[in-house]
């Protein structure tokens, strides 16, 4: 039985139980208010139907039409590397005004507003042999969308800046956390001030070099938007090293899910644990035992979020550093 006789029996019942019991015991059995039980009634008597009506999808003022998407969607198979503006050209060009803002709208609705997301669209859907529709478009958009997650090691790093607390004769504690969104190899230091010093250092002294020995670059990082990313000082360092510098929208930590979600696990694992058994005197005491945790979780502890099955960072970084980035850089050029 479909949900649409489901709910035609209920309202059948309704009425046959109002006719036999009364209209207000059939709204106390069934839920419903006397003004919905009118209407239902109403509707009986002038059509002879139960069933709910059928609401028609409202169509938006800047809403393309199917043939129109399907122009889009081939210009983007033709020229990927194309921007809204020339696409608004072509559409132009062939008699038809659309403005770049709409053409961005419906590229963005389409998970390609990115061009590296055209380009891997286009090559997902030479390996599968399936034309360019929009119902293949969604059947790889999740895979597209995982661009943001990082698509080889040093690709995506995020960063963020997290509240230890205050220690007795010491002052207040902050960590800055960097993680490699695609392998989850992280690292983190301790500072006891949060400005944009910390951060320069902590990028140029803590992260640069930990991927420099394992064979890496970082071609980006992404961050939220503390004072500490935001500065003038913190870009320059990010330009004079060709690190691109994404940040998430204000008030949404979830885009940065992956660096709050390391820092959750060495806060449960690491210092709520060691501040029960250990008091110490200075921040170098502190960052002592937090090396050797990081240690062990980059090299020794098991990781269930990029292989199910579970993985060590460091061999996921080293299985991933050179056929990804190879196969992604060609692509891309």
């Amino acid at each position: 039985m479909t949900q649409q006789e489901l709910i035609i029996n209920s309202r059948k019942n309704l009425l046959i139980y109002a006719q036999r019991q009364g209209v207000s015991k059939a709204c106390q059995a069934f839920g419903v208010s006397r003004t919905t039980f009118y209407k239902l009634k109403e509707q009986f008597l002038r059509t002879g139907s139960l069933a709910p009506r059928i609401r028609r999808k409202p169509r938006m003022p800047n809403e393309l039409s199917l043939s129109k998407k399907k122009i889009l969607l081939r210009f983007v198979q033709q020229d990927p590397a194309g921007s809204p503006q020339r696409y608004a050209y072509k559409f132009r060009s062939q008699g038809i005004s659309i403005t770049p803002a709409c053409v961005w709208y419906h590229l963005k609705r389409f998970g390609l507003n990115r061009r590296f997301k055209r380009l891997v669209y286009l090559e997902q859907l030479a390996q599968q042999a399936q034309p360019l529709t929009e119902r293949s478009l969604q059947a790889i958009k999740k895979r597209c969308n995982k661009i943001k997650e990082g698509l080889w090691p040093g690709h995506v790093v995020g960063i963020d800046t997290f509240y230890v607390g205050h220690l007795k004769g010491v002052g207040r504690i902050y960590q800055l956390t960097g993680i490699d969104l695609c392998s989850r190899f992280g690292w983190a230091k301790l500072y006891s001030f949060k400005d944009q010093s910390a951060s320069i250092d902590f990028v140029e002294n803590v992260l640069i070099p930990k991927f420099f020995h394992n064979g890496l670059e970082i071609e980006s990082v992404l961050s939220d938007n503390g004072t500490e990313f935001t500065g003038y000082r913190f870009k320059q360092l990010l330009s004079e090293y060709d690190i691109k510098h994404h940040r998430i929208p204000p008030g949404k930590p979830v885009f940065n899910a992956i660096c709050e979600r390391f820092q959750r696990v060495i806060l449960e694992e690491f210092y709520q644990v060691t501040f029960r058994k250990y008091f110490f005197k200075s921040v170098a005491e502190l960052q002592n035992k937090l090396d050797e945790y990081l240690c062990y979780y980059n090299f020794q502890r098991v990781h269930f979020g990029v292989v199910k099955t579970g993985a060590v960072p460091i061999d996921v970084l080293k299985s991933r550093r050179s056929l990804l980035q190879q196969h992604f850089l060609k692509l891309s050029t």
